[in-house]
């Protein structure tokens, strides 16, 4: 008898079908990861299962009895827990108090026991060796650290069944490789992981068995050891994937923007169809300087020669200089708008007349360039929340290009999207840099580094330590300068 069994699963929505009778089996004691192009149904199927969403149809067994959750609540309760790939944290709260919401220890008079909250929150935090203070305001946290807080709250439950939907996608390499160590000491026969991400390596180091979902049905399900990274990625698009090749360094050409650095090189420069890659560790000052680039914080730096001085994103704008933030849930959405109006949101004024929005434009324009994308919706009228993952980053892209960019600052271009919507977005990167438009990339992936730019510049602690130009950049000396053991770093 398997520890979890799903037999006929379907979810349904107003025009579309997420999930269609979808199989699947696990055994308590392993991590069973599951793998899908975005929009392929793994959301929906997590949320199933935490009791975020009721099936249409299909039956759900735990340890061989029927389970049907109509809440959260009563998924945790049954010992369902979920770690999200967008975290729902609460920032004015405590660590803490995010931790144990709705669980606090309290006194015999019915009132939180705070010193008993903020001791158990210890203990569970040195237990797992997270790196957290339980009275620090959430709010104030990285994103990384806001990630370890949902990884906290799920494991201050007595779990049955454990879910970790894309949990390393904001950590460093150091919290991933505790992440890793911690799951390997959870692993027992009463604890079934579920493991969700689209960074492959890590499904091949950590996963017993991967089964793999495409628009909504299972396609297989497979032991990890049985199978190669270019099978996996096959079945999940249902094409081969091609390597990248870097197009030729622009020559010649001026600066199109300089701004000054601290470290070495003292000085960062961008030339018009040249990607220039920042590669570094987590906290190391690459999202920093892209928001200073975006005019987020006030920065000196020159445009075609001239000095110009950015003191807000319109500043930014108005230089054509656009920004993708890494945080597209509480920084890049509206996420109750529609999906039209958030990819026409920054490009009103080029589709208004004396200050109103000619809508008929605006619908040819944002229709366009998410026809260009791909984008994967059933209305551009249904609110953006819909989308998954990776078409919610479409429409983020579709934005940027009616702004017609002349500097494009890409802050993790691709976190959350699975390697066939990758694909596109490299497709789409290169043909801007073919077009003239100068690319800031920053990424945690050195691969996607390596493989899109013509120059790759290492960060660590606010300051520039190396520049690596052409092909003499490799993840090992990428990583050493990273962590300031590279001969000849700053």
């Amino acid at each position: 008898m398997a520890f979890l069994e799903i037999r006929g699963l379907s979810k349904t929505f107003p025009g579309a079908t997420a999930l269609d009778g979808v199989d699947l089996s696990a055994e308590g004691g392993e991590v069973h990861a599951l793998v899908g192009a975005n929009g392929a149904g793994k959301s929906t199927l997590m949320l199933v299962l935490a009791g975020v969403l009721s099936p249409t149809a299909g039956e759900i067994r735990l340890a061989g009895v029927p389970v049907a959750f109509s809440t959260p609540r009563a998924a945790m309760e049954a010992g369902v827990s979920i770690v999200y790939q967008e975290t729902s944290a609460l920032p004015e709260m405590t660590v803490a108090e995010n931790i144990f919401l709705g669980r606090e220890p309290t006194t015999r008079l019915g009132l939180v026991d705070r010193r008993r909250l903020y001791e158990e929150t210890r203990r569970l935090l040195d237990r797992y060796h997270l790196p957290l203070d339980p009275a620090a305001q959430v709010g104030r946290l990285t994103v990384a650290g806001q990630q370890l807080v949902e990884i906290a709250r799920a494991l201050s439950i007595a779990a049955r069944v454990l879910i970790l939907d894309e949990p390393t996608a904001v950590l460093s390499l150091a919290e991933q490789r505790n992440l890793f160590d911690i799951i390997a000491g959870l692993r027992g026969p009463r604890l079934l992981i579920l493991y969700v991400s689209h960074r492959l390596e890590e499904i091949f180091t950590i996963a017993d068995r991967i089964t793999v979902l495409r628009d909504g049905r299972k396609v297989t399900t497979v032991a990890t050891a049985d199978l190669r990274q270019a099978d996996l990625v096959r079945l999940m698009v249902g094409h081969e994937v091609r390597e990248r090749v870097p197009l030729p360094a622009p020559a010649g050409a001026p600066p199109l923007l300089e701004a000054r650095l601290t470290g070495n090189p003292p000085r960062l420069e961008v030339r018009g169809g040249e990607i220039l890659g920042f590669a570094g560790l987590v906290g190391a000052g690459r999202s920093r300087l892209g928001r200073s680039l975006a005019g987020l914080d006030p920065i000196d730096l020159r445009l075609d020669g001239r000095p110009v001085r950015l003191r807000s994103p319109a500043d930014a704008l108005a230089h054509g200089i656009v920004y993708l933030t890494e945080d597209r849930k509480r920084e890049g959405l509206f996420d109750n708008l529609s999906v039209l109006v958030n990819a026409t949101a920054a490009a009103l004024p080029s589709l208004s007349r004396f200050g109103v929005v000619r809508l008929a434009v605006e619908r040819r324009a944002g229709a366009a360039i998410l026809e260009r994308l791909r984008l994967v919706a059933r209305s551009l009228a249904a609110p953006v929340r819909e989308l998954s993952g990776g078409n919610q980053q479409k429409v983020i892209f579709g934005r940027a290009l009616l702004c017609r960019p002349r500097i494009l600052v890409c802050d993790e271009p691709t976190r959350g999207v699975d390697v066939g919507a990758k694909d596109e977005i490299y497709d789409l990167l290169l043909e801007l840099a073919r077009q003239g438009v100068a690319i800031v990339l920053i990424s945690s992936e050195l691969k996607e580094v390596l493989a899109l730019s013509h120059r790759v510049l290492v960060m660590r602690d606010g300051a520039a330590v190396r520049e690596f130009t052409g092909g003499e950049a490799n993840e090992q000396d990428v990583l050493l300068a990273a962590m300031g053991s590279l001969p000849g770093a700053a």
